[in-house]
């Protein structure tokens, strides 16, 4: 249900997106010629920010498009939301600015044992947050204009139920995502989180040799379970991707060539990257890259999103953060 969005369709698509940020920003200024000024300035702040051009690759998944993972699928409410947001920036006293993403761990409970973890001294503990609880939270943060939900743990997939009522009373004005090991997510999981309003699942896999990945979580059974919580996903209608853990034994060249090929065989249509970071169940190790990894990891970036042999491949994300989900 993924599919890449080429040629005429591509441009066609980019005029309609211009065009919903055009009517947003001259609604703001009142002005023709103040709204191309702006939206120029948008533009070069994207470009300078991301380092590609606006909409370089772009998927569509059940009648959404999507060119960056931080950011809600358009047509929607979401996304001239985030419209009006970023035009907000350039007004220094406009309080609407909203935020893109909010990381919200909604359990401390996992099964695995996993080798980076973050939040290794948080987990196994009891959940101190309430549906109720969870539900108020993300309605406070809509108001703020908030237009993206990242659910994430410990394992959500845990709190299933809680997820799907949370997500069946909120408002529809942003995308939500959960951020899962794949354990547990089943395809009738998956049609529940998509029915209830879910938007897509981002699926750690820190390697695409099975029994490395089992290692490095713990369990021998997690590799084929996030394999499949992938085409679960991709067969709810779910937009799907994956999250690697670049660690110092995978990030070469090889490796991560091999890891896209896999990702592409997935029919994922993001890939993140993170580096490990010195923090959580990694506290005190040497994990941090090299710059020469570092490297390895950009010119991935670049050519992934860029160059056209790489077309019909997910699109590459570098969030250099704390990883460890």
């Amino acid at each position: 249900m993924t599919r890449l969005v080429t040629g005429i369709e591509k441009r066609i698509l980019k005029l309609r997106v211009l065009f919903q940020l055009f009517r947003s920003v001259l609604k703001k200024t009142g002005c023709p010629v103040k709204a191309f000024r702006l939206i120029k300035q948008i533009k070069e702040k994207y470009k300078s920010t991301l380092g590609q051009k606006l909409m370089n690759k772009v998927v569509e998944v059940d009648g959404r498009y999507f060119w960056r993972l931080s950011a809600p699928g358009f047509p929607s409410t979401a996304s001239a939301r985030l419209h009006e947001n970023e035009i907000a920036r350039f007004f220094p006293n406009d309080p609407s600015k909203g935020l893109h993403t909010i990381v919200f761990a909604v359990t401390k409970k996992c099964t695995l044992n996993c080798e980076h973890c973050f939040e290794w001294d948080n987990l196994a503990h009891d959940d101190t947050l309430r549906t109720s609880d969870l539900i108020n939270i993300v309605r406070k943060f809509q108001d703020y204009g908030t237009t993206q939900f990242l659910l994430t743990g410990g394992e959500p997939v845990i709190r299933l139920d809680d997820i799907c009522e949370l997500l069946n009373n909120v408002k529809e004005d942003s995308d939500f995502w959960i951020f899962t090991s794949g354990l547990g997510l089943t395809l009738e999981r998956a049609e529940a989180l998509k029915k209830a309003g879910l938007t897509g699942v981002l699926v750690s896999i820190d390697h695409y040799i099975e029994n490395e990945h089992n290692m490095f979580r713990g369990s021998d059974k997690i590799f084929q379970a996030a394999v499949q919580a992938v085409g679960n996903a991709n067969e709810a209608g779910l937009v799907s991707a994956l999250s690697l853990c670049a660690h110092k034994d995978i990030a070469t060249k090889e490796h991560i060539e091999a890891y896209m090929n896999f990702a592409k065989e997935l029919g994922v249509s993001f890939v993140q990257i993170l580096d490990p970071r010195e923090t959580g169940r990694y506290k005190g190790k040497d994990v941090e890259l090299g710059s020469e990894q570092i490297k390895i990891l950009e010119d991935v970036y670049i050519n992934y999103n860029s160059l056209k042999k790489y077309r019909d491949y997910p699109m590459g994300i570098l969030e250099f953060k704390k990883a460890g989900k």
